[in-house]
């Protein structure tokens, strides 16, 4: 009887390390992103900015239920701030104003098929803020607004979560969801929040 059992697991692990493959390919996307603020009075101005997302992805397909992918993505984040400028005689000189940050962002991600070709993806990620600026309505305001030098964490973590289909012809859609944990701000209790739309693209597997 252990003898059987054995054969069965041996049989198992075969089986698994025969079909298991790996997937590499690009993708790209939009995503609309926001910070939390923690204060309710803050965040009501607080708008969401569109932004881009592009990368490539490798993806180790464990069987015909799990996944394990890894992305290397560029993403555009930030927001939108409706609060009005004001100069020294109380005159509006901007509207509100917009940030725009750019990360480097590095999910792994475990991938659950429940049924064929359809998805739920969670796992942790990483990532890193290579610039950030500010913009209001001229390039006057945009000099002032950045010359206050925010001084933005470096290393940002999350946690990322969605759902995906593959569509055919190695095409994948898929909408992403990444809660920050990490202050965007040192000297603040601001957080990232992105929604990410994208489509991927299986280019190669061995």
């Amino acid at each position: 009887m252990k003898k059987t059992f054995l054969i069965i697991a041996l049989l198992i692990v075969v089986h698994h390390g025969i079909s298991a493959q790996f997937v590499i390919g690009p993708k790209v996307g939009l995503n609309v992103s926001k910070e939390y603020f923690g204060k309710k009075i803050i965040d009501e101005d607080v708008d969401f900015r569109t932004g881009l997302n592009a990368g490539v992805f490798g993806k180790y397909e464990i069987n015909k239920i799990f996944d394990i992918q890894v992305e290397l993505l560029y993403s555009q984040q930030g927001y939108k701030d409706n609060v009005d400028i004001i100069d020294y005689g109380g005159g509006v000189i901007s509207e509100g104003y917009k940030i725009l940050s750019h990360y480097l962002n590095v999910p792994v991600l475990l991938k659950y098929y429940p049924v064929k070709r359809f998805y739920i993806e969670a796992g942790p990620q990483v990532g890193f803020c290579l610039n950030s600026k500010l913009s209001g309505e001229n390039k006057e305001i945009d000099n002032e607004l950045n010359s206050l030098k925010l001084d933005y964490n470096t290393v940002d973590f999350s946690l990322a979560g969605g759902i995906g289909v593959h569509v055919g012809y190695g095409l994948t859609a898929n909408v992403r969801y990444s809660h920050g944990f990490t202050k965007t701000l040192s000297d603040s209790d601001w957080k990232n929040r992105v929604i990410q739309f994208s489509l991927a693209y299986d280019l190669w597997s061995f």
